[in-house]
């Protein structure tokens, strides 16, 4: 009789004690899988900051990309030292020598990765070449079909502006993509480094400022 006593007690002990552990790791994991929105939004600029493109080619050129303004109070030289992605048909007309013919080879490969999780690429022909004006109105085409697939793939969706409350930024969306941390309009091109692989093919890599 004492032995069955001391068996139920035993018992209830254990269960009372894996009852507890099993709680508190759940409680734990729970925890461990609800991350800051902004921590991950820093998270991503730094990976983004800190990726190279060495193994990409050869660095041949690299095109700059400046608007003609007329506000000298904030630009002194009377250009903003980029163009916005979001309007980009509005800044072509002032674009700094917007039809200079900056490749010459007559097709590339350009490569969307801000603030992108999963790159984006697509390939563009000219035969003459191309311009700083060519290039921006790509990138702009490009750019706003990205935005608008991510937005039809994903099941997490874009949280409005007016709706966001904990931070301003754009939250990390889960369609094709991946994109955080910035819409559109945040979006402006100060430059495009072109890459010659060692096969032949022009690659260029876009500098993105948010």
């Amino acid at each position: 009789m004492i032995k069955i006593k001391m068996t139920k007690y035993l018992i209830l002990f254990l269960t009372i004690i894996f009852t507890s552990c099993k709680g508190q790791t759940q409680k734990t994991n729970e925890k461990e899988e609800v991350k800051d929105p902004i921590a991950i939004i820093q998270e991503n600029e730094k990976k983004a900051t800190e990726k190279r493109s060495e193994n990409i080619g050869e660095l041949i050129s690299t095109i700059s990309f400046k608007v003609k303004t007329d506000n000298k109070k904030d630009y002194e030289d009377g250009f903003i030292p980029w163009a916005s992605i979001e309007n980009a048909k509005q800044d072509l007309p002032n674009l700094y020598e917007g039809d200079e013919i900056v490749i010459k080879e007559n097709s590339v490969k350009v490569i969307i990765d801000y603030p992108l999780t999963n790159q984006y690429e697509f390939t563009i022909t000219s035969n003459d070449g191309f311009s700083r004006k060519q290039l921006l109105s790509e990138i702009n085409l490009h750019y706003f079909k990205l935005y608008e697939e991510e937005e039809k793939s994903a099941t997490v969706k874009t949280i409005p502006i007016d709706k966001r409350t904990t931070m301003y930024n754009r939250n990390q969306t889960n369609g094709k993509y991946g994109i955080w941390g910035h819409d559109i309009a945040d979006l402006v091109l100060s430059a495009i480094e072109v890459y010659k692989t060692s096969t032949g093919q022009i690659i260029l890599i876009l500098g993105i400022e948010s």
